[in-house]
């Protein structure tokens, strides 16, 4: 396919405006018109729905829109790649988690940044899923994550374990207790991060089945921030919580009973980069402080 004619439609679904696709295009109109109306006859059905005052797009145009998104961005990723090999020498992309790049690999990333001036870096941070997509997209050469894939083609490398703990502001009025049963969590206002398969199963077996949490949160620093306010307390990884426990701005509850599952991080590589001098290299730095890869 052509990728004009694909940047098109993708801009125009964005829209829904001829005019206002063609000012962020920098074209005329006529040339987005001819360019969407080409790629609707090579895809053999049409793409938007046209009147006076919308543009809507079609069920074709809706199945198209997430392979069109794609290859322009892997089209992006490409050029930038090629392009940040001038002037260095080398490049390198490791994707992650928010909560994994702020509690452990913040630190191996400036050290790598420092180490190796040679080689460019580039970050990508998503969920899970995410970054397994960017790496079977090629956009990524290396992917830390907590959920393991199954591909044939790549090496999924358990590098830690982090412990799951509860914790709490250091004032808080929710329970002068230091030891909390996992059973008592039920009456406990439980600010609910998801940790996974395993954690889940865990939150099965210990809290009632229609146990509904009243607040879910999908990053631990938001979580962090709600617990020091005093809105409740939270389950989350040691290595998140590490630096707050320290210097007192949270405290631990120590959870008696059945503990939670602690929480494995992987290394996942397609195989033929793992020879790569800049992924040797990261491996290398990941492994000096102490990581399994």
């Amino acid at each position: 396919m052509d990728f004009e004619q694909l940047r098109a439609f993708y801009t125009l679904a964005q829209t829904k405006n001829f005019t206002k696709a063609a000012e962020m295009l920098h074209l005329v109109q006529s040339t987005v018109t001819m360019r969407i109306k080409q790629l609707e006859e090579k895809v053999g059905k049409p793409l938007f729905i046209r009147d006076k005052r919308s543009v809507e797009i079609t069920q074709a145009g809706l199945t198209l829109l997430p392979y069109a998104e794609r290859i322009l961005k892997l089209s992006h990723e490409a050029l930038n790649e090629v392009a940040s090999l001038q002037p260095y020498e080398d490049y390198l992309s490791i994707g992650s988690l928010n909560a994994i790049w702020t509690s452990t690999l913040e630190p191996i990333l400036k050290e790598y940044h420092y180490r190796y001036p040679q080689i460019a870096i580039s970050t990508k941070t998503g969920h899970s899923s995410d970054v397994i997509q960017y790496l079977l997209d090629n956009v990524i050469q290396i992917g830390i994550v907590y959920v393991p894939p199954s591909l044939p083609t790549f090496d999924v490398i358990p590098t830690w374990e982090d412990e799951v703990v509860l914790v709490c502001a250091p004032d808080n009025s929710i329970t002068s207790a230091t030891h909390v049963d996992s059973r008592e969590l039920r009456n406990m206002p439980l600010l609910y991060m998801n940790w996974g398969p395993p954690f889940n199963e865990w939150i099965r077996q210990t809290l009632p089945r229609n146990y509904v949490p009243k607040l879910t949160v999908d990053k631990a620093e938001l979580a962090i921030d709600l617990i020091k306010e005093g809105v409740g307390v939270s389950l989350l990884t040691r290595s998140a919580v590490k630096a707050d426990l320290a210097a007192g701005t949270l405290k631990e509850l120590i959870i008696t009973g059945n503990k939670p599952p602690k929480r494995s991080a992987y290394i996942v590589l397609p195989k033929d980069k793992k020879n790569k001098p800049s992924v040797e290299k990261w491996l290398g730095l990941m492994k000096e402080w102490g990581y399994s890869t």
